[in-house]
């Protein structure tokens, strides 16, 4: 059971980096295409997450999403679905 929620949690992970990388790719090459310049998106990057509060909220999202996965990754387990069946 461990190797299988292990294997599940690297694809989790795995497809969440590559859909990053095409978006990004996207972004650039539509930037590219129109007009814009490689260099617009690391300029509309400098206004977001522009307050500290912004950050805040933002760290703990992607806390949020990534220590469960870590401790079921190191444990092995996940929590019982009984009520689901």
């Amino acid at each position: 059971m461990k190797k299988k929620i292990r294997k599940r949690l690297l694809k989790k992970y795995t497809v969440i980096v590559l859909l990053a990388a095409l978006s990004l790719l996207y972004l650039y090459l539509g930037d590219w295409i129109f007009g814009y310049g490689l260099e617009n998106i690391s300029y509309i990057m400098n206004y977001l997450l522009y307050t500290a509060s912004e950050k805040l909220v933002a760290a703990l999202m992607l806390l949020s999403l990534i220590i469960p996965d870590a401790v079921y990754f190191i444990r092995g387990t996940q929590p019982g679905r009984e009520a689901e069946k």
